[in-house]
């Protein structure tokens, strides 16, 4: 099989947050899952509210699955961009938008567009240590520790 040799190098290497998950994981095994608190995934360490969960029960009992499960806008639901909108402005007193709403599926994704924004390809980026460990593959660059 034909692989960018590239692309097999990085394959070689366990991200950090993939380390820091098994890590957790092992210690789980050994002292209790109760007693780790493993953040690295952003996996939860408490159950959901109840109230969230009942509004997932219903959602997947009377909406259409095609639609409920598809792909929703590239800039993110319309509906849910206006109600973080609304709920930021009431919160913080400031005149927040959907315009102003761009979500994202985690961290790193956050942190990319971030950067992305106020940037340009070849600026620097500096940061305090210790950082998000995606900072790294994030900017394509391995940033030491």
């Amino acid at each position: 099989m034909m692989l960018n040799e590239t692309y097999r190098a990085m394959l070689a290497h366990k991200s950090v947050i993939r380390e820091t998950f098994m890590y957790g994981k092992q210690r789980a095994a050994e002292i209790g899952y109760e007693n780790v608190f493993d953040y690295s995934l952003g996996n939860p360490s408490v159950p959901c509210p109840p109230r969230f969960t009942a509004a997932m029960q219903d959602l997947l009992a009377t909406e259409e699955p095609i639609a409920l499960h598809g792909y929703c806008p590239s800039q993110g639901d319309p509906g849910f961009r206006t109600a973080a909108a609304a709920h930021l402005a009431k919160t913080f007193g400031l005149p927040y938008e959907q315009k102003h709403i761009f979500p994202t599926t985690g961290a790193a994704g956050a942190i990319a567009h971030a950067i992305r924004a106020v940037t340009k390809p070849g600026d620097e980026v500096l940061t305090f240590a210790p950082y998000f460990s995606e900072y790294g593959p994030t900017s394509g660059e391995r940033v030491p520790c």
